[in-house]
């Protein structure tokens, strides 16, 4: 096998994953559950409705909801009109904890479009009012938005900034990992420092921190596969970045079992187009490993299924992919 089949600065695929994270209880009356929505891990600003007359309250609470459904619809635009429209009314109604909760969805969707300057103004600005409100630095809503903000200055390229962010937000995680507040849960303290750990470990895949960024992702895998009794999309994108990581770091067998693993397992999640991405990754690895048969049957397949599914990310890795044995192929024509 030869190991210059590929460029070292071969382009490797990671789907676009919404931002949209959050993790803020919403109740209402008869749900046991929690609907993801902000930066805050079960922070309930609106007490339980029973079956009652709607009060201001409820049509703000529904307000709210429409605009995470608005969201979720990827009608950003319609999605902020209402943000606003429930902003006035949380102002009107002099809820405190309801304005912080709206600005800190703001933000989130600000950071969910890619407006980061908008994004972490807002994070900052719901930072200084839980600050105001009584909140230590090392409280979990605040922890949530560190990383956040550190995540963000990676997006942006600023590398250094995030590498700091990380390390201190992964620091004040761990301390309370090892003695957790009472009044804060070990699991979402562990699911903060796995997505803390993901994040990180993109930015020190950036970095060419190849060994440490495969620590991270190895380390955010274990503890989505504790977590989580099925698949998830996150747990399917850290096998993806493991097979990637690996790859850069010469462990091509390791990273063959990681993105067929992924590719396996996202057979569970319906209509999961991005694993056409993984697909084109395990292409590019066949080719690494000069199974030219393979790597065009694979990477044929992912190009089929993103047309199919008109998905632009996984197409483009295809097509990268395809293109790839074709210089292949051409070079060693021109070598005969």
């Amino acid at each position: 096998m030869s190991s210059q089949l590929l460029s070292v600065d071969v382009r490797w695929g990671f789907p676009r994953k919404s931002h949209f994270v959050p993790a803020l209880q919403f109740p209402t009356a008869g749900y046991r559950g929690h609907i993801l929505l902000g930066s805050f891990y079960f922070w309930n600003i609106f007490k339980t409705r029973e079956e009652r007359e709607e009060t201001p309250e409820d049509k703000l609470i529904m307000t709210i909801k429409r605009s995470i459904l608005c969201v979720q619809r990827g009608e950003h635009n319609k999605a902020e009109q209402m943000l606003h429209v429930a902003l006035r009314m949380a102002q009107e109604l002099q809820s405190k904890d309801g304005i912080t909760y709206i600005y800190d969805v703001m933000a989130n969707l600000a950071l969910e479009r890619g407006d980061f300057e908008k994004a972490e103004k807002l994070f900052v600005n719901v930072m200084q009012r839980l600050f105001g409100d009584g909140f230590q630095e090392n409280h979990i809503k605040m922890l949530h938005i560190s990383s956040k903000i550190a995540h963000m200055a990676g997006l942006q390229g600023n590398l250094e900034k995030a590498r700091q962010g990380f390390d201190w937000t992964l620091q004040k995680l761990e301390e309370k990992l090892r003695v957790p507040n009472v009044e804060e849960d070990l699991r979402d303290l562990r699911e903060l420092w796995g997505m803390t750990k993901n994040w990180y470990g993109q930015t020190l895949l950036e970095l060419n921190r190849l060994t440490e960024a495969k620590q991270c992702f190895q380390a955010a895998w274990e503890v989505y596969s504790e977590l989580h009794d099925k698949v998830t999309e996150e747990s399917l994108m850290l096998l993806n970045s493991l097979g990637v990581v690996c790859m850069r770091l010469g462990e091509v067998s390791i990273a063959e079992e990681h993105l067929q693993k992924a590719i396996e397992l996202s057979k569970e999640i319906p209509d999961f187009v991005e694993a056409n991405v993984f697909r084109a990754n395990l292409g590019l690895v066949y080719l690494q490993q000069g199974l030219l048969k393979k790597a065009t049957e694979i990477c044929s397949l992912s190009w089929r299924l993103s047309k199919k599914a008109e998905n632009e990310t996984s197409l483009e890795q295809a097509n990268y992919c395809l293109e790839q044995i074709r210089n292949h192929r051409e070079g060693k024509t021109k070598n005969k």
